[in-house]
């Protein structure tokens, strides 16, 4: 559209004699919060004990279901961001506090360790891995296996991997340490089976993304490494400057707003339209009065 606007402005000018209208900018890269620039500044709300590399999972607000993704990692001092993708959250957005629990449909707010995976084959992670097979499930039925990886007979309401491998979304999955040792005691009933998966949809409580990402992720993590999530308001400390994140590789799905015209620009192409207008006026009585002759 902004073309389209721009072409017959471009004709006159020449035909008059003004100064060529400059073209418009670029589109500019999508503007997102600086995670990594403000983990460094001190402005992360949750603590992320000095892990080497940090996980950002946020979105606009609660309800929300779409995130921002981004990774940070430790460069002497500072955080710089690696990477940065887009993904989804549980059905209902992140839980409000004292709101996360089983079926309720949140992903958890807060900031977690990951120490395991799983998937289809190891990609070459650090983190313990659990290759999955027919047998391989997540416990979610009350007992010792409750939010843990284990192999045998699903007990009804414990998650069979291997079904959800078959359907792309554990290809690769970190395991978030929500409701679980080493980050907290496990709670019955407190959810389980939490994870940073591909899929690429909405989940049930979990973070999903590309499978890239996912894969990304899991060959440089490290354990101790660490993921906070949430809704901005309650991951940033409030009044705090943000900034344009720099572009990265692996920055996906991003939206670019368009950018706004140039003052000095906006002068000349007001200026185009008023001697357009007054040309045309011009034209409109010479023939008027061809027509009286």
């Amino acid at each position: 559209m902004m073309n389209q606007l721009l072409a017959a402005p471009l004709a006159l000018s020449a035909v008059l004699g003004l100064p060529p209208i400059p073209s418009p900018a670029a589109p500019l890269e999508g503007i997102v919060t600086n995670a990594c620039e403000r983990l460094t500044a001190g402005e992360v709300l949750y603590p992320t004990y000095g892990a080497k590399r940090v996980t950002f999972a946020t979105a606009k607000s609660y309800g929300a279901t779409e995130v921002l993704i981004t990774g940070c990692a430790k460069k002497g001092e500072e955080y710089v961001q690696e990477w940065q993708s887009r993904g989804f959250a549980g059905r209902s957005g992140f839980a409000p506090p004292g709101e996360m629990w089983q079926d309720t449909l949140y992903s958890p707010s807060g900031s977690f360790s990951f120490t395991e995976a799983l998937g289809r084959k190891n990609p070459g992670t650090r983190l313990k891995y659990h290759t999955i097979n027919r047998l391989s499930r997540w416990g979610g039925e009350p007992g010792p296996t409750y939010n843990q990886y284990f192999e045998g007979k699903d007990g009804g309401a414990d998650e069979d991997l291997w079904f959800y491998l078959r359907q792309g979304d554990y290809e690769q999955a970190a395991v978030i340490n929500w409701n679980r040792e080493p980050d907290m005691p496990t709670v019955q009933g407190a959810s389980f089976a939490i994870f940073l998966h591909a899929g690429n949809s909405v989940t049930a409580g979990c973070i999903s993304t590309d499978l890239e990402t996912v894969t990304r992720l899991l060959v440089s993590a490290t354990p101790g490494d660490r993921i906070v999530m949430g809704v901005e308001p309650a991951v940033y400390a409030a009044g705090t400057k943000t900034t344009p994140g720099p572009k990265a590789d692996g920055t996906r799905n991003a939206t670019a707003p368009q950018p706004a015209m140039p003052h000095a620009m906006a002068r000349v192409v007001a200026g185009v339209a008023g001697a357009a207008a007054i040309l045309t006026g011009v034209v409109v009585i010479a023939r008027k009065r061809q027509r009286l002759h």
